[in-house]
């Protein structure tokens, strides 16, 4: 009986005002990206089990939903969108004009213990950008969910940016097992200082590299945070992160939109195709992220060519819970109509485009 009366653990139902208020939410974000010249891929809901393994690493295939077909294939139900589309564009779109600008709206499903903000099955719309300048396609798409957030009415929102390399340039001399740079990374992730320092007490490192870990969860704020960490750093890879992100904080001042932009030298998070920049943003009075990316140039070698790539998502779900008092979601204005001999009059009514409801 439970399977008819209950709907499985981290999965929901949207009806009438709730479903009306994800397609509005889709359409006001849908209108951002294709006013940046970026076209809309709908992408299969499964694919092969080995797509994602590609391209999420891994680390997070106990939360891939697999299934075996009557052909023996291992397939999987998408968790990621960002793994289909690097493969749809060294394939599909392998002789395309570059850059290529694409977005996408759907759901994707990942085995999770359903908790606050997430859930097994959830919404994401995004967009991705393959074989631009680097320098300018990372500004770009942060110049697009800045626009994004604009228009959905969220004047209070915080784009923490960091960079894979700056954290890759320490670690790349450090010479530790790949076990120990991941925990490094888990302790370093959520700033967990007693963590940290127990950990340090392991590694065989000398005091300066110990000293400038210990400074990495407390790299965060403006462009002065970029200063203080090139006294930390000489390596090559290191730098020339921080060259970059200041040239994008650089651009955000000049355009007055640095109050949403704070320098996190510790967001080193997410999936193992990340390359350089690494974003999350957040909006206030919500204790997790409503959007996340960031540059994945070695994704699409994976699938047989090799292009610079970057993009972010957002979670529709979470944004849900900030956005609605802002969205223009009227209810329908139906003109009721007595069922009775009355569909000739319905029919002239929906040739005008107005709405009618039969009352039976």
């Amino acid at each position: 009986m439970k399977a008819f009366t209950q709907i499985p653990p981290g999965t929901q139902i949207l009806i009438g005002r709730a479903a009306r208020r994800r397609r509005v939410l889709e359409r006001v974000i849908c209108s951002v990206f294709e006013g940046w010249s970026y076209e809309e891929i709908i992408p299969p809901i499964f694919d092969y089990y080995d797509v994602f393994i590609k391209g999420m690493g891994t680390g997070p295939e106990e939360q891939i939903y697999r299934f075996i077909d009557r052909e023996g294939n291992i397939l999987a139900l998408r968790p990621e969108f960002t793994s289909l589309v690097a493969k749809t564009v060294a394939t599909r779109l392998a002789s395309a004009p570059r850059p290529i600008r694409l977005f996408y709206s759907g759901e994707v499903l990942r085995f999770e213990k359903p908790k606050g903000g997430r859930q097994r099955e959830f919404a994401q719309i995004g967009i991705e950008h393959y074989g631009g300048i680097g320098k300018t396609s990372d500004v770009e798409v942060l110049l697009i969910a800045v626009e994004a957030f604009q228009r959905l009415g969220v004047p209070a929102f915080q784009i923490n940016l960091g960079s894979v390399d700056f954290f890759g340039g320490i670690v790349d001399r450090m010479e530790l097992p790949a076990g120990q740079i991941g925990e490094l990374k888990d302790i370093l992730n959520v700033k967990d200082q007693s963590g940290l320092e127990a950990l340090l007490e392991t590694l065989p490192l000398g005091d300066r590299r110990k000293e400038i870990l210990r400074a990495i969860p407390h790299l965060t704020g403006g462009r002065a945070i970029i200063e203080e960490a090139r006294q930390l750093v000489r390596n090559p890879r290191s730098v020339e992160a921080l060259d970059h992100l200041e040239h994008i904080y650089s651009i955000f001042e000049r355009f007055d939109l640095a109050q949403h932009l704070t320098i996190d030298l510790g967001e080193i998070r997410g999936f193992d195709y990340y390359t350089g920049i690494l974003f999350r943003a957040y909006v206030r009075d919500l204790g997790f992220e409503v959007a996340s990316g960031g540059r994945y140039d070695g994704l699409p070698s994976a699938f047989g060519e090799d292009l610079p790539a970057v993009g972010f998502s957002f979670s529709l779900d979470r944004l849900e819970q900030m956005v609605t008092p802002a969205l223009s979601m009227p209810d329908p204005d139906a003109i009721s109509i007595d069922a009775d001999n009355g569909f000739e009059q319905a029919l002239q009514h929906r040739r005008l485009g107005k709405a009618v409801k039969l009352c039976l």
